[in-house]
């Protein structure tokens, strides 16, 4: 019985760590947070171990993208025409900026983690993490060395070629995540069963 309330304490508790803000900033650097505030300049935040409730501030010219705790988003890189900034001229070019972005930028953790929470519910779940991971990932929701990329094709061609291997990659790891941890469960249930027979 203790094994079970441990069980069920430890995915309680994992599923609130999940549960934050996350700020991601232009060069790829995201921030576990309680946002606050979004004023005009700037973002007021909480780090969300703080005891104290310290605030925090970011410039909003750091910050690509804000997603939320209950999933939604807010794309914060707002200054396209601020910059001038000089592309590449041919489309290999563009192409190869793309992959290496991806390469860099694209973490795929929230494929990597559904995809084991998918397979967890093993052999059926299988299918959920097939699923993720073929699923492309959009280069405009995702952080990129810069904004103005995204107006070119080659670019986010390339971006969502790499990042669409990477992001079959974690599905993989994701998926075996989940199937050693459906093994690790279904052994206790299978002693704590065999026990109670006894």
């Amino acid at each position: 019985m203790k094994k079970s309330m441990l069980l069920v304490l430890f995915l309680v508790l994992l599923q609130s760590a999940f549960a934050q803000d996350k700020i991601i900033k232009l060069n790829g650097e995201e921030i576990l947070a309680h946002v606050v505030e979004i004023k005009v300049s700037e973002i007021t935040y909480q780090h969300p171990d703080s005891l104290t409730g310290k605030l925090y501030l970011i410039p909003k010219a750091d910050v690509f993208m804000i997603r939320f705790a209950n999933g939604s988003k807010e794309i914060i890189a707002e200054a396209i025409g601020q910059q001038s900034v000089m592309m590449p001229n041919t489309p290999e070019q563009m192409y190869e900026i793309g992959r290496k972005d991806a390469e860099l930028l694209y973490k795929g953790k929230g494929a990597m983690w559904g995809s084991a929470a998918s397979s967890f519910i093993f052999p059926y779940g299988l299918a959920g993490s097939v699923a993720i991971g073929l699923v492309r990932p959009k280069a405009a929701n995702h952080p990129v060395s810069d904004i103005n990329y995204l107006s070119n094709p080659d670019y986010v061609r390339g971006y969502e070629d790499r990042a669409k291997k990477r992001k079959l990659g974690k599905a993989a790891a994701g998926a075996g995540i989940g199937i050693g941890a459906f093994t690790v469960v279904a052994a206790v249930a299978t002693v704590m069963v065999l026990n109670s027979w006894q």
